[in-house]
């Protein structure tokens, strides 16, 4: 339940980032990085707490964690490659 909590709070914290981040058509990229950011760390909790990875063995675990921290890097090369 606390981590259900903690994944309503932070969906709600980004989606008010995102919202104040200025005009839709200005590319403002502290508010990309924030929501990028907050939504690799909600990933992570989901695959670690809502999939049971956190007590796999840890070659799935690094893979996870890698996998998540690969595609937000992707995503940022993605978004200031064509800013």
């Amino acid at each position: 339940v606390t981590v259900w909590a903690v994944l309503t709070l932070v969906t709600v914290v980004s989606w008010l980032t995102a919202r104040d981040g200025g005009a839709s058509h200005v590319l403002n990229a502290t508010v990309t990085v924030t929501v990028l950011l907050i939504a690799a760390v909600k990933s992570q909790l989901v695959i670690w707490y809502f999939m049971e990875v956190r007590h796999a063995p840890g070659w799935l675990r690094v893979t996870t964690g890698a996998w998540v921290a690969g595609l937000f890097a992707l995503l940022l090369g993605f978004y200031f490659a064509g800013s």
